[in-house]
């Protein structure tokens, strides 16, 4: 039988709800019909924005978008303040229970969500990559799946200790190495140690009881060209880098690796993880 209780029902809540998403202050006052409405129109803009950075070269739509979503807000927020103060109080329906509320929000969420990672993509050229080989073993294994973000930049925005997807110089095949020295610093491996401009490098993630030579044949030592680095694998004894074959040309560089996944994809602490490490990505851009 349906429940015929008279609610009293707040303007203010009706208002206020529309702050956690679009259209909840209307579900609150039974309306899901209109809610639902309301919140597609206030997401659409922002799906709309993200197609036009690559097909229109027009300023306008980047400006008119974002604000033609907040305004919506604004008016559904105003809609269901006027609404309430009219229809308060009212019967109590069988849409208006907390779980109908959370499944409007976790829907509002997940678009959201959906969203930022579609920009995130676009911004960031993200795309997933599988290991296919040993030579990061023990930071990255074979058959872990990684984060690349591409970066159209050349040379690339790299720092020392980033580990990188390039197409390898002898097999062009796509491995993951680890940027050592940067344009310009004179590079020296000798007796399984690293230096750079002379001082010597602590390597934490090279496994030494698994990497006893680390070298081949004498001496490598040379000064980083400009637009190239120098990549080190962390699986030193079972892997060919710059020390046989000398610094990496920029434009062999895929991109560079902003997190791992392991062999089994998105956990829901992976996807957390991922979220900060993108965001602290973008802030660094």
């Amino acid at each position: 039988m349906q429940d015929l209780s008279v609610k009293h029902r707040s303007p203010l809540i009706a208002a206020g709800m529309n702050v956690l998403a679009p259209g909840l202050g209307l579900y609150y006052l039974g309306q899901a019909r209109e809610a639902w409405l309301f919140m597609l129109l206030v997401i659409l803009p922002g799906f709309a924005l993200l197609l036009f950075p690559w097909r229109l070269n027009l300023p306008l739509p980047l400006i008119m978008l974002p604000l033609l979503s907040a305004l919506l807000w604004l008016l559904t927020m105003r809609l269901a303040w006027q609404r309430a103060r009219h229809l308060s109080p009212m019967i109590q329906r069988q849409s208006q229970r907390w779980p109908n509320y959370l499944l409007f929000w976790l829907t509002f969420l997940f678009l959201s969500l959906l969203w930022l990672a579609l920009a995130l993509s676009m911004k960031l050229q993200l795309s997933l990559h599988q290991v296919k080989d040993n030579s990061m073993a023990g930071t990255v294994n074979k058959h872990d799946w990684v984060v690349i973000a591409a970066d159209n930049r050349r040379p690339p925005a790299l720092q020392r200790g980033d580990i990188v997807l390039l197409i390898h110089p002898e097999t062009n095949r796509e491995v993951l190495q680890r940027v050592v020295a940067l344009p310009g610093e004179q590079v020296t491996v000798h007796g399984g140690g690293l230096f750079i401009n002379g001082h010597w490098q602590s390597e934490y993630y090279v496994d030494e009881l698994q990497n006893q030579k680390r070298i081949p044949e004498g001496v490598v030592e040379t000064t980083v060209p400009e637009n190239q680095v120098f990549v080190l694998a962390d699986n030193r004894d079972h892997s060919r880098d710059s020390r046989y074959w000398g610094a990496l040309p920029s434009d062999r560089i895929v991109g560079k690796q902003v997190y791992r996944l392991g062999d089994e994809l998105f956990s829901v602490e992976e996807l957390s993880a991922l979220l900060q490490s993108l965001s602290r990505e973008i802030v660094g851009d």
